[in-house]
């Protein structure tokens, strides 16, 4: 065997070369939402035909037929007697629909409502309605 020292060299990556951006960003598209105090006041409402304190017929302009039918049934009578709209948020999903989440305070329990709202011809309707 031979003396030779064997020589270790650091290893070095090539040199970065930033690449060609090919995506900007633009603005996002301008939505326009239902009025926060009207969203408040619709999520009440349905909240107040749930509990048996309003009724049904008093949305049939603000909701879809599918929803008033639900509502006039006896089975989407709910322990919300009493219950209060605590906070409401909305995400827009478009230009032309809204899903509405709230807290609603019942006297037994804290529960959950989800609205979508779909605009049609410069009016807003609620076309699902879910109480978890």
């Amino acid at each position: 065997m031979n003396n030779a020292t064997a020589r270790i060299e650091a290893w070095t990556p090539p040199a970065h070369q930033p690449r060609p951006r090919h995506l900007h960003l633009v603005p996002d598209l301008p939505v326009d939402t239902p009025d926060a105090e009207w969203v408040r006041h619709l999520t009440q409402s349905v909240v107040e035909v749930l509990g048996g304190q309003r009724a049904a017929s008093t949305l049939v302009s603000h909701v879809s037929p599918v929803v008033f039918q639900a509502l006039r049934s006896p089975a989407a009578q709910l322990r919300l007697r009493g219950a209060r709209v605590l906070s409401v948020r909305t995400q827009p999903l478009g230009t032309d629909s809204v899903e509405v989440a709230a807290v609603v305070g019942c006297p037994e329990r804290t529960r959950a409502l989800a609205l979508r709202l779909h605009r049609r011809h410069q009016r807003w309707r609620c076309v699902c309605v879910v109480v978890l």
